[in-house]
């Protein structure tokens, strides 16, 4: 089950409607925003058992399109991201064994966890903080990058992972004690 060290900011958990809510753009990058996105940082690291991979605004109560991915051991900063172009080619297509595939879970879905198929690869455009303004990215992101940016960019149009499994016919497993077991075929 997740824990917490020293948590900063609050992380809400289903069924809060706060959830799914559409963020708004972020206008105006200021001192306030600043310290949210530096709160934001310390409280995804302060996810263990399992460790938090990303963070969206909404999660924390923030109504702005803003999210914070860990990327090769550093948190990435994308603000009023758009994805610009996605694969036809999806994970299930790329690793069709599951045993090669990752489950998903979601730090404001404590311990529920399943396989989501989403499109191997993806183009984004984003802004990120530098120097005190935002300046404009464009990257592509496969395999677990891909499905980590899409999951939390879903979080700022109020989606969350489980969505895509009853979608997708998937199978959703709650983690206990004995490790995980099945919640039902959906």
């Amino acid at each position: 089950m997740i824990q917490y060290i020293n948590i900063p900011m609050k992380i809400l958990v289903t069924p809060d409607k706060f959830l799914r809510l559409t963020a708004k753009s972020v206008v105006v990058y200021d001192k306030k925003l600043e310290k949210q996105i530096s709160e934001m940082i310390k409280t995804l690291k302060s996810a263990k058992d399992p460790e938090g991979v990303g963070l969206a605004a909404t999660q924390v109560g923030i109504n702005r399109r803003l999210f914070i991915v860990t990327l090769s051991g550093k948190p990435e900063v994308f603000i009023n991201p758009t994805i610009t172009n996605q694969s036809k080619a999806m994970l299930s297509e790329v690793h069709p064994k599951k045993k090669d595939r990752w489950l998903e879970g979601c730090l404001s879905l404590p311990g529920i966890w399943g396989f989501v198929d989403r499109p191997y690869s993806i183009e984004i455009e984003y802004q990120t903080p530098h120097e005190g303004k935002l300046v404009p990215r464009h990257r592509k992101f496969e395999d677990a990058e891909s499905a980590y940016v899409l999951h939390e960019n879903d979080h700022l149009d109020g989606i969350l992972f489980t969505d895509h499994i009853l979608k997708q016919g998937g199978q959703i497993f709650r983690e206990t004690k004995d490790g995980l077991v099945p919640i039902g075929q959906i």
